[in-house]
């Protein structure tokens, strides 16, 4: 792989990537709404601006090493914004404070330590539906226990952004046969 000397990596301007982020906070307000947590959910812009710049980076090296001027599939640039956002973990959950009953409670405990361990989890499933639902008019099609797997696996496991890019590529791909 032999590099263009005359083409330099420039990040994106301040404008094109607030518009990216105006793009983003739409669908994670939408999920936040959704799962009834849109006043507990706060996320580093910062963090999410740095994803952002990692899949124009990832674009531009597709560019230069791979000869791909129109760039990577949309599936692809999701599975790099999550691998960064996994890594990142941009998201913070907040609860109110409880009453005393309420933080007594086992289960209410329990929903939310869940709640904070899998959220950046979720997410990027939803942002990934979404996606999906964007380009090709139908969502990914994953049973709740396949959900769960994923979860933890997205959570614990040591995966580089190709893996992940293959997980969603089978994802969007399963979904779309079963249709």
């Amino acid at each position: 792989m032999t590099r263009n000397p005359e083409s330099r990596y420039a990040r994106p301007p301040e404008d094109e990537l607030n518009v990216c982020l105006m793009e983003f906070d739409i669908v994670f307000t939408n999920y936040c709404n959704t799962i009834g947590y849109l006043k507990d959910v706060y996320y580093d812009s910062n963090d999410v601006i740095d994803a952002i710049v990692r899949i124009d980076q990832r674009e531009y090296y597709h560019y230069i090493f791979h000869n791909m001027p129109k760039g990577m599939s949309e599936i692809k640039k999701a599975a790099v914004f999550c691998y960064w956002l996994l890594k990142y973990r941009p998201f913070s959950v907040e609860f109110a404070e409880k009453t005393e009953t309420e933080r007594d409670d086992e289960n209410a405990r329990r929903l939310y330590d869940d709640a904070q361990a899998f959220f950046t989890e979720r997410f990027c499933l939803h942002f990934l539906d979404s996606l999906s639902k964007r380009y090709l008019g139908r969502g990914i099609d994953i049973s709740d226990s396949n959900a769960q797997e994923l979860e933890y696996v997205l959570r614990h496991a040591d995966m580089s952004k190709e893996v992940l890019t293959v997980i969603f590529e089978i994802l969007v791909d399963t979904s779309v046969i079963h249709a």
